[in-house]
């Protein structure tokens, strides 16, 4: 078990570095994964390019977290205890970029489960009536 907080702030610190550094691979995967589902039925332009929209904000909070981290280990690396303005700061920054990681989560799995699309309205934020009428129509909501 850890002696004290200050080592469990510290070991999340360093989380946040390692999940900063692990990010950048998993959001430049997307662009494989469009390649695959982009031709598949029940897949329009819309719902990909809102997946990869919120991807984007959250790659750029989760990479910021990281450098606040990263940071804070360097400079606070002689102090006793980190200040806790920093530590209340860096845990709201956590937050919203869960957050953000989490709904990125939401958008890609309304990509390949169509079922949830008509129930949960509000995942389909920029889905236009006559993109969802040309799926109706076609059978495929994907138009090039």
């Amino acid at each position: 078990m850890l002696k004290n907080s200050e080592d469990l702030k510290r070991a999340s610190y360093w989380a946040f570095v390692i999940i900063a550094l692990i990010t950048i691979p998993v959001f430049f995967s997307g662009t494989q994964a469009v390649a695959v589902v982009e031709n598949l039925p029940n897949i329009s332009e819309s719902i990909i390019h809102e997946h990869r929209e919120i991807a984007e904000q959250t790659l750029i909070a989760l990479e910021i977290l990281g450098l606040i981290s990263l940071a804070g280990l360097f400079l606070f690396r002689g102090l006793k205890k980190s200040p806790i303005w920093f530590t209340i700061s860096l845990l709201v920054f956590a937050i919203i970029s869960t957050g953000l990681a989490s709904w990125t989560g939401v958008r890609e799995g309304v990509i390949r489960h169509t079922e949830v699309r008509g129930e949960l309205k509000f995942l389909m934020l920029n889905e236009t009536q006559s993109d969802v009428q040309k799926g109706l129509q076609t059978g495929h909501e994907h138009s090039h």
